[in-house]
Parts: C-alpha cells; sequence; structure tokens
C-alpha cells in the first residue's frame, strides 16, 4: 500500500506535460513488446539444402518463413516430411483442396479450372483441359490417389522447382495442413539475393 501511495504522489508532484510524455513512452513500449512477439512466433528462418528448388533458391541460401494458414497456388512452403520428422522441406505448392485429379498408370493429372461434369480420363495428351499439369508419380502414391477426384481438404501437392533433383508429392503424396510450417517470402543470405521470393 505504501509503495501505491508513494507512486502515485510522484505522478501528482509531475507536471501533465510530463505525465504526458511518460504515458506515451509506456504506450509505444507495449507496442513495441507486442510486435516482436508477434514476430517471434509468426516468423521463422530456413536454410536451403540441396538443389530441388534451383533456379529460385540454391543450396546454402537462407529464407524467412511466415506462419499462415492460407496457402496460395504457386507459395514457397516449408514443411516436414511424414518418414523424417527430423528435417524440413522447401517446395513449391501445385495443387490445393478441392483441384480435380485422376490417375493413369504412373501419371498424374491436376486440373484446377475442371468443372465436375467435364470427363478426364483417357483423354489424348493433346486434348487435355487447359491448366492441366502432368506428373510421374511413384506406386505409393498411385496406390494412394488411384480412387480420389479431387484434392482433400488440407492436403496440398507439391514440387520442388528442379524437378529432377526434388523429392516432393510425386515420392511423399499429398502434404497435410498440419505438417506445413509456413510460405517462405523472403531471402536474407547470401547478401547477393536479398529480397522477396517469386
Amino acid at each position: 500500500m505504501k509503495r501505491k501511495k508513494l507512486i502515485e504522489l510522484r505522478l501528482k508532484k509531475q507536471s501533465p506535460a510530463k505525465q504526458k510524455e511518460l504515458l506515451i513512452s509506456a504506450f509505444f513500449f507495449i507496442c513495441i513488446v507486442g510486435l516482436l512477439l508477434l514476430f517471434f512466433l509468426k516468423v521463422r528462418t530456413h536454410r536451403i539444402d540441396g538443389n530441388s528448388m534451383n533456379p529460385t533458391l540454391h543450396n546454402s541460401d537462407r529464407v524467412v518463413v511466415w506462419k499462415t494458414d492460407e496457402l496460395k497456388r504457386y507459395d514457397l512452403i516449408t514443411f516436414t516430411p511424414d518418414d523424417t520428422p527430423d528435417e524440413s522441406y522447401i517446395k513449391r505448392v501445385i495443387g490445393l483442396p478441392g483441384d480435380r485429379i485422376w490417375v493413369e498408370g504412373n501419371a498424374l493429372f491436376i486440373n484446377y479450372q475442371m468443372e465436375d461434369s467435364e470427363p478426364e480420363r483417357d483423354l489424348p495428351a493433346k486434348e487435355l483441359p487447359d491448366g492441366t499439369v502432368k506428373v510421374t508419380i511413384t506406386e505409393k502414391v498411385w496406390n494412394e490417389l488411384e480412387h480420389l477426384e479431387v484434392i482433400p481438404a488440407d492436403c496440398y501437392f507439391v514440387l520442388g522447382d528442379n524437378r529432377t533433383h526434388s523429392t516432393d508429392s510425386r515420392h511423399l503424396g499429398f502434404i497435410r495442413s498440419e505438417q506445413v510450417e509456413g510460405t517462405a517470402v523472403f531471402c536474407y543470405y547470401p547478401f547477393s539475393s536479398i529480397g522477396t521470393i517469386n
């Protein structure tokens, strides 16, 4: 109680201008601490390991990853693979929940523009609907996807930009939203590559 009274007495002794200055300083301090907390809770860093994202990103590049629940097509995301939970991969989102998919042999077709009523199987390559992506998948992934017609909710199909040297959804299957760490938004090292990521 005595301490509280002393603080009140000190505040009364200060001029209104001094009190206003103190309140503004306290307000800015709280704002800065809040922004820093938000920053550290929403942001992390990632070091590129390997050449799977060439030419967009290179081995040993370092990027800032923003934690978000809203992923868009062609976003670069980092995620933890199921079979190696101690690692973190970075890939590009190609297929989103609700996109039409179908499998023919070892080929997976993805199309985000097709309506449910449009036929998709046994189409010659030259007659594939606009926007169709065709990739070769492993037998394991084929077994998981052969009966699906759309990418399920909270699942994403991801590919490396350097397709010939990338372990991605062609081998791993869909990436679930709980595996996703965030979206890579900015490269901060090396200094010659500093800037936003496309």
